[in-house]
């Protein structure tokens, strides 16, 4: 889904440093699912800036639609970051069907790790919770080191 409304640069990189700073005071092993969403959002934020600032877009309206997404990876590949910082798919886990053995699993694509994390959902396969927060942190450094060139 792309941003309906616009916002400036300025917005966009306030976003991402109030949204970090608020999972930053929080000690890593009291973070819940609610800090872990901020952190995908300030990822999010971080990098459409980024994107912004490369293309010199002072307003979020005058960037294509197609790269205003909650998918990290497709802003990664905008921004040409290294395949590191890319994340993978995980699982939650699986719903049992009418309450037998035979179960729906649940694949998570990065693009959807908010949504897992806003319904209390949990990583069980591929990577951990704090595996995709270890990833995402990475991203963060990632995105600082690249904000701060000219």
């Amino acid at each position: 889904m792309a941003i309906k409304i616009p916002f400036t640069n300025r917005e966009m990189k306030n976003a991402w440093d109030q949204n970090l700073r608020a999972v930053l005071q929080v000690k890593e092993q009291d973070r819940t699912n609610a800090h872990r969403l901020l952190l995908f959002y300030a990822v999010e934020c971080g990098l459409k800036a980024l994107i912004m600032k490369v293309k010199r877009q002072s307003r979020t309206d005058g960037l294509d639609s197609d790269i205003l997404t909650h998918d990290i990876n497709k802003l990664l590949k905008e921004l040409h970051a290294q395949g590191d910082l890319v994340l993978r798919r995980t699982q939650m886990v699986p719903i049992k069907k009418n309450n037998r053995k035979s179960k729906d699993t649940r694949t998570v694509e990065p693009k959807d790790f908010n949504q897992m994390w806003r319904y209390g959902g949990q990583s069980t396969g591929g990577l951990s919770d704090k595996e995709i927060e270890a990833k995402l942190l990475k991203i963060v450094e990632w995105i600082k080191f690249e904000l701060k060139k000219t």
